[in-house]
């Protein structure tokens, strides 16, 4: 059985590494591709895990779902704030209540990510490369590399 906490903590680890942040953002504006989805696809690698397509189309089908109901309105909703109310005088706070809403909103979608994978069992393969599902080999190039 996977962890959400575990992938919460791996998930945190890779995001924080030199460049990864500005790589996933970019991926997610240009491309429309979920940050959440990259890093469990390079978790499972990690874990020496492979998804089959069914199962990625199904993973696919619970970030889109999510996106598009919970985390893109939330995302509008920060970016008016910022575009129409900056002058708000307490306008910093309210940000940081939103990015912190959005926080637990993306730990949430992992959560979900994780239970969808413990209903749907994997395979073991040490050399998975389940990015590949995802990612053409172009934007998997824009990634950092583990040093």
């Amino acid at each position: 059985m996977l962890d959400a906490a575990d992938f919460w903590s791996y998930a945190c680890t890779q995001y924080a590494r030199a460049g990864m942040q500005d790589a996933l953002l970019s991926l997610q504006e240009s491309e429309d591709k979920s940050v959440n989805l990259i890093l469990l696809l390079m978790y499972l690698d990690a874990r020496g895990m492979s998804l089959t397509a069914e199962q990625f189309a199904g993973l696919h089908t619970v970030c889109k779902t999510f996106d598009h109901t919970v985390l893109h309105p939330q995302r509008r909703v920060r970016a008016t704030l910022k575009q129409q109310h900056q002058h708000y005088a307490q306008y910093a706070e309210l940000r940081q209540f939103m990015l912190k809403a959005e926080l637990a909103q993306e730990k949430l979608q992992q959560s979900l990510l994780i239970d969808y994978l413990n209903q749907h069992p994997l395979q073991p393969n040490l050399s998975a490369d389940n990015l590949t599902h995802y990612l053409t080999p172009a934007q998997q190039g824009r990634i950092p590399a583990k040093t």
